[in-house]
């Protein structure tokens, strides 16, 4: 296994802001995980920030090894490929193998979410 090198980091919610980011209806609170990992691993808090888009988000993929996600928030409502429609909500964890195709259908207006990546840096495929 190749060693990344790591630097210690804190996240301090006091200090916290929320930006846009990857899609428009969250904004997201960097966990400051890419700058520690040298780009290995991604961390950050997402919150909805507008009602969910009519329809859902639309099927996509990612070319990732590893993302896994936990609900401080609300709930949400995915559609995941083999898997069928999954409702998580606060408290609940998920782990979305690399490729799987999947479509966040709903959220709460209270979503918020914790989402780990690597690498920190990925690329999404719509469907």
């Amino acid at each position: 296994m190749t060693e990344t090198k790591q630097t210690f980091t804190v996240s301090r919610a006091a200090e916290a802001n929320f930006e846009p980011g990857l899609r428009e209806y969250f904004r997201y609170r960097d966990l400051g995980m890419v700058a520690a990992t040298n780009g290995m691993v991604r961390a950050h808090v997402l919150r909805a920030a507008s009602p969910c888009p009519e329809g859902g988000t639309g099927a996509h993929y990612h070319d990732l090894q590893f993302q896994m996600n936990f609900v401080l928030n609300g709930w949400a409502k995915f559609w995941f490929e083999g898997q069928g429609e999954v409702v998580v909500q606060q408290g609940d964890s998920w782990l979305q193998p690399p490729g799987i195709k999947h479509e966040l259908v709903y959220y709460s207006d209270n979503f918020e979410n914790i989402e780990i990546t690597m690498p920190a840096d990925f690329t999404t495929h719509e469907v």
